[in-house]
Order: structure tokens, then sequence, then C-alpha cells
């Protein structure tokens, strides 16, 4: 396994159990709140702290999220309910020197079930996702993966077909009437994007990731805008080769995206011969 995949695996483990972690205690505030037991409101951010570093601590100590444990993917069981109990135990002795009222044995048992139930789920659900984990990209469902919006941006990436001829090459764009010009090869379809619409921009970053993690691609090549922008940056974090094709329209300077792509893409192209450097390159114009 790659470190940029491993890396990003070990983030979606401990950002997925840290948002499960807060589920669980403000569940458990709800329903002791319900049945007789109240938190002091000033007492909910230092409870809130405290629980966030013992569960630091807990996982730290059983290396939850280490490499090792992530990769070897059958311990990360182990050190799960090894840091829950380690964890309930140290915010149990938190309770226990700053509530002056008795011991909250019912807090304890209502939010030690809701924390044991959510984390059981969570880690069946890492079992039945397995095969999506495993990014074993020796195993590919496509070669290059072509990536474009609709408009010019569609247009420069039909222009670069020839390259593609008896290559094993997937198409991404954001209008499913596309899939006509591309016949022959296999097409799909993402959310459109843009800065101006935050629902649609965040289907298009899961679309993209999920077809990314699916089809397993070698290289990603884009004509831009915004679907092959991300997946530019998603094809950085899983270690895929990428390619940015800055559009003809951008004569004086590269574009937004292409800017931000410099920082990302392996290899970023402009066609305009006066826009190259060591950085961008030139090989002619598309159009």
């Amino acid at each position: 396994m790659l470190r940029p995949q491993l890396f990003l695996l070990r983030f979606l483990l401990a950002f997925t159990d840290f948002i499960l972690l807060n589920l669980c205690l403000f569940a458990g505030f709800h329903f002791s709140a319900k049945y007789g037991f109240q938190f002091n409101h000033q007492s909910t951010f230092p409870a809130l702290v405290t629980i966030w570093v013992s569960w630091f601590l807990s996982t730290n100590i059983f290396r939850l999220y280490s490499e090792y444990t992530v990769y070897k993917l059958q311990d990360i069981y182990k050190a799960t309910w090894r840091s829950m109990v380690l964890h309930v135990a140290l915010f149990s002795i938190y309770l226990l020197l700053t509530i002056h009222s008795g011991f909250p044995s019912y807090f304890i048992f209502i939010y030690s079930l809701f924390i044991i139930s959510a984390f059981f789920f969570s880690r069946i659900l890492c079992l039945a996702f397995m095969p999506l984990l495993n990014f074993d990209f020796n195993n590919r469902k496509a070669n290059i993966l072509a990536i474009a919006s609709v408009g010019g941006h569609w247009i420069e990436l039909l222009r670069i077909m020839p390259l593609f001829k008896e290559k094993d090459v997937t198409f991404i764009s954001n209008k499913p009437s596309l899939k006509d010009t591309v016949r022959g090869y296999k097409f799909y379809t993402v959310p459109d994007a843009n800065r101006d619409n935050k629902f649609n921009l965040i289907r298009c970053i899961l679309s993209v990731f999920a077809f990314i993690l699916f089809l397993r691609p070698q290289v990603i090549i884009t004509t831009g805008a915004a679907p092959g922008l991300l997946g530019i940056l998603i094809g950085r974090i899983l270690g895929i080769k990428t390619i940015w094709i800055d559009s003809i329209a951008n004569a004086e300077k590269l574009s937004l995206s292409g800017l931000i792509a410099l920082r990302l893409a392996d290899r970023v192209y402009t066609q305009w011969e006066h826009l190259a450097n060591p950085k961008v390159v030139f090989s002619g114009n598309i159009l």
C-alpha cells in the first residue's frame, strides 16, 4: 500500500471515529438529562475537551491510527476495544473528580452503551466495505481517466482523443448527453459543481472520489474545470500520475484552476508558448 493511500485511510478512520465519539457524547447528555441527570452548562466545554484528550491518549497508547495498525487491518478491532475501555475509564475518573452531587453512574452507563454500539457497527461497516478500501492499484479498471466539464473544456479533451487510440480510457463529465461523443469508451457522469453551489460541489467531490477508487487509473488527464481539478487533487492523494492541460482561452496567464493544479499535478501544459516556464510545458495548441 502506497504511503499517500495509507495516510488517506488513516485520516478517514480517525475523522469518522471522532464524529462518532461526539455523537455518542451528546446522545449520552440528552438521554441522561431526559431521565434526571443534568450536567452544569459551564462544565460542558471542559467535558468535551476531556473526552477528546482521553480519546487521543487511549488511541495513542494502543496505536489505533498508526500506520502499522491500519495496514494490518485485523489489528484495528483489538485496538478499538482497548481504546474504548481506557477512554471510558479516564472520562469516568474526570467525572468522579468534578461532579460533586454523586457519581453519574447512569450517564456513564448510557454513554458506554452508545459508544460500544456505535463503534461496533462502525467496524462492521469497515469489514463490509473493506474491498473498497483495498488500494490494490495493480488491479485496474482503467489505464487512463480523462475528465472535463461541459463546453470548451470537453471540446479540447475530444481534440486529443487520437492520443488515446487503442488505449483503455474512461471519460468523466458533468452532462449525460456527452456520452454520445465518446462512443466505444466507458463514460460516467458526475454532478455539475461550482463555488456558488456548495451542495453540488460536495456531491461532485464524493462522485469523483468514488469513481477514482473504483477505476484505479494509472493516469488522470484533464482540461478542466472543477471536476478535473478535483480529479487532480484526489489523484495526488492516491499517488496517481496526473496531467493538467490549461484551456486555450487563458492566453494571458494560467487559469485559477491551472495555478492550483500547478501545485498538485505531475505535469501542467499550456497552449501558449509565452506562458511556458520550467514548471509549465508548451507542446503546441489543441485547437
